[in-house]
């Protein structure tokens, strides 16, 4: 707090955040605004977390910080700067559950990547300013994503850097251009443009398309399930049967019935599983929100396994070409040859 020029820092607790129960935080812990840069890549002990809700119950510390931030320390209106590493981008998973999380309950509008090395020499891991606004509620019976666009915005390295080091470190002037860029929150951004460092997401265009194509699968999948429950209760209804009836035949006689719809059940259970699986391969991807730069010129690699992968391709490219050529040819030739001969 002093190094950013406050002199007298009050309210400032030291103790682990996420060592205090999920359910101990109220209302009255709520703020409006959070600034952090959690630590990433490391966990808490047993037990921290365990009262988190299931689909969003990890160890990770940046995971359950977002979590935090997200559901228990956000007001309504208030916003968020977080810085979090790649992983967090494109992490599937507990991490995909929490993009879901804030792609919904929030409007996340920019993401800067800062290129490697920021915090060298302690990490190498890239890392990104996630800037988010908590949003209210909407209940009228539907699931409402408060995310449509997302804005990207790729940090270069100043005019002679390959990296940032101890002795180089990445200072705050860099960012006037996109402070200059920025625009304001208040008219949706409006004034942002693309640039050669900055591009948008239209993710509410790509979440619809992708609901789309995922819903048929979702509906079999229900559809199977519930055919699977109702051999369930046709399989409780003979074993009812079962237990009244003493005859050996009789008793043979439904056990086989129920044996044979066991069977169903479980076939139609995985056939469930299967389109279940069909549908969230098309859905979950557009929650990975790694995204590389459209607008920057391709980098020339000079990776051995790269540039022998580029030379088979190329030469696959020269042995199509040419098949075609000697195609084309020989269709020439042969027209060529049939009308000399009539």
């Amino acid at each position: 707090m002093l190094l950013h020029e406050i002199d007298v820092p009050s309210q400032i607790e030291h103790r682990n955040t996420l060592g205090r129960g999920w359910n101990e935080w109220g209302p009255s812990d709520k703020v409006d605004c959070v600034i952090t840069n959690p630590p990433f890549g490391g966990y808490e002990d047993d037990g921290a977390g365990s009262d988190y809700p299931a689909d969003l119950r990890t160890r990770e510390t940046a995971d359950m910080f977002m979590a935090l931030i997200i559901k228990k320390l956000l007001k309504e209106n208030g916003r968020a700067a977080v810085v979090l590493p790649d992983g967090f981008l494109f992490g599937e998973g507990t991490k995909a559950t929490l993009k879901r999380l804030l792609l919904r309950d929030c409007k996340l509008h920019t993401i800067v990547r800062l290129p490697k090395g920021v915090f060298a020499p302690y990490t190498t891991i890239k890392t990104n300013l996630l800037f988010f606004t908590k949003c209210g509620v909407v209940d009228d019976g539907t699931e409402h994503f408060h995310t449509e666009t997302i804005w990207f915005y790729e940090h270069p390295y100043p005019k002679g850097y390959r990296s940032y080091s101890k002795t180089k470190p990445i200072r705050f002037e860099e960012f006037q251009v996109e402070q200059a860029w920025w625009g304001d929150e208040a008219n949706d951004f409006a004034d942002r443009e693309a640039t050669e460092f900055a591009w948008k997401l239209d993710f509410k265009s790509l979440r619809e398309q992708a609901e789309t194509a995922a819903k048929p699968h979702w509906q079999r999948a229900e559809q199977l399930t519930n055919e699977a429950a109702a051999l369930d209760g046709k399989m409780r209804d003979l074993r009812g049967r079962l237990s009244g009836t003493p005859e050996t035949q009789k008793r043979a006689k439904l056990e086989l019935q129920i044996a044979e719809l066991r069977e169903q059940a479980e076939s139609l259970r995985l056939q469930a599983r299967d389109a279940q699986a069909a549908g969230d391969r098309l859905y979950w991807p557009i929650f990975n929100l790694d995204l590389k730069n459209p607008n920057a010129p391709e980098e020339e690699s000079h990776d051995p396994d790269i540039l022998l992968e580029k030379y088979k391709k190329l030469l696959g490219e020269i042995e199509e070409t040419q098949n075609q050529l000697k195609s084309e040819l020989g269709a020439a030739l042969a027209h060529h040859f049939v009308a000399e001969d009539t």
